[in-house]
């Protein structure tokens, strides 16, 4: 799906990734579907639908259960991008897509691999490192492979066991 930048930041292009920096990192705009995305820089190369951690410098790389634990802004890239490459990060917004394993419901928890090897998929593992609470599914998936469903982003945070 197509998103459209609803604020008045000239030369926005929330669908592509790009090798040149056009705008400084870590700066937001408003979008269709109540989103707000983030300039990024990518760390290394990150596969469309996949969360993705972001330093407070703007890089990013797609998250690893570390990466969640740590603090770090999280988003979902909704187009590949390459490493080094600069593209815009969804961090709210409706309708999104994200990278699911397993078979899930819209009343499901999800959550992130608890490995420091960032996969950025969630899924409804309750193995995963924690609860990603920001994170809604608006479909269901059922499937044994990786596969992309439509999600409510807000702000995704993540919620230890245990932890409120």
């Amino acid at each position: 799906m197509p998103f459209y930048t609803t604020s008045s930041k000239v030369g926005v292009d929330l669908n592509n990734a790009g090798t040149t920096q056009l705008f400084a990192l870590g700066d937001q705009v408003q979008s269709t579907g109540q989103s707000r995305w983030v300039y990024v820089r990518a760390a290394t190369s990150v596969t469309a639908y996949k969360v993705v951690a972001i330093s407070t410098g703007g890089t990013c790389g797609m998250a690893s259960g570390t990466d969640v634990l740590s603090g770090l802004l999280l988003g979902i890239a909704q187009t590949a991008i390459p490493a080094s490459s600069y593209a815009w990060v969804p961090i709210e917004g409706s309708p999104l897509g994200v990278m699911t394993t397993g078979s899930c419901s819209v009343a499901n928890l999800v959550y992130i691999a608890a490995s420091s090897t960032p996969t950025g998929i969630v899924s409804i593992s309750a193995s995963g490192s924690c609860t990603m609470l920001g994170i809604s599914l608006l479909s269901v998936v059922d499937t044994a492979g990786a596969t992309v469903a439509q999600c409510v982003l807000t702000f995704p945070t993540p919620r230890t066991p245990g932890g409120l």
